[in-house]
């Protein structure tokens, strides 16, 4: 991968947008982590073990069910690009 050169004068301005974009995926990461908990605990039902049910077909097409996958997708998400943000060095 190339690294990108950018001019000194518009590093503060990128470190606090990818500042504020980092707790804003922290905080989406913690609120769509709570739910799962949440959602297990309902359910007594891991998001894995869910996850390969729902995959299956075996739950069919509740709402809910769309709701924990949306809320899974979203923690698998935040996880990603936050680790991608951890890996920038500016």
């Amino acid at each position: 991968m190339s690294e990108a050169k950018i001019e000194t004068r518009f590093l503060p301005l990128i470190k606090s947008g990818l500042q504020l974009r980092e707790k804003t995926l922290e905080s989406s990461l913690q609120n769509y982590s709570d739910e799962l908990k949440a959602l297990e605990k309902k359910h007594k039902l891991s998001a894995a073990k869910f996850i390969k049910k729902f995959n299956k077909g075996k739950l069919g097409d509740k709402e809910e069910w769309f709701d924990w996958l949306f809320a899974f997708k979203a923690v698998e998400n935040a996880k990603e690009k936050l680790k991608l943000l951890k890996r920038l060095h500016l």
